[in-house]
């Protein structure tokens, strides 16, 4: 086992060093040369600068920015880049990684109390219960389709504004 072990060391090494000394291309050079090795660039890359915005008391970097003001007509507006200057505004950054999507809250229930007045402790996870009931999908589905009517009533309504085709 162990000359077999040097046998394939000895293997891999002349494999290595093959395309630097013996193959030759149609040129009569070497396949390889040592400066055709270069280490990969492995920087970071760089964060974009902290935004101060006059509004803003929170930093930036690395988030999405919101701005919220009111224009002429008392409308208030939202947008990702800066209102006209000399309208007063504030922003907020969010982070675009956070998950937004709330958990699930697990109903707990009171342990019994037997005779002696112990606590049982509960043996099996499915003791617990399933917070996903078919019931509670149906609804979330139910939930993301009028939500998905909602937007598309949205766009419908702002394509008629600005009078493109719906």
């Amino acid at each position: 086992m162990g000359l077999f072990v040097k046998f394939l060391i000895v293997a891999m090494v002349i494999a290595v060093m093959l395309p630097f000394t013996v193959l030759k291309g149609k040129d009569g050079k070497p396949l390889m040369s040592l400066s055709n090795l270069k280490a990969p660039d492995i920087a970071l890359p760089k964060l974009p600068p902290a935004i101060k915005t006059p509004g803003s008391t929170q930093d930036t970097v690395g988030k999405d920015v919101v701005y919220k003001w009111k224009d002429k007509d008392g409308v208030t507006q939202f947008s990702s880049t800066p209102p006209p200057t000399g309208v007063e505004y504030t922003s907020k950054g969010y982070d675009p990684d956070l998950n937004l999507i709330q958990s699930v809250k697990v109903k707990t229930e009171q342990p019994e109390k037997s005779a002696d007045d112990t606590i049982k402790q509960v043996k099996k996870p499915s003791d617990i219960g399933n917070p996903y009931s078919p019931k509670k999908i149906e609804k979330l589905f139910d939930d993301a389709k009028n939500v998905e009517k909602l937007l598309n009533d949205r766009m419908k309504q702002q394509e008629a504004m600005f009078g493109q085709k719906p």
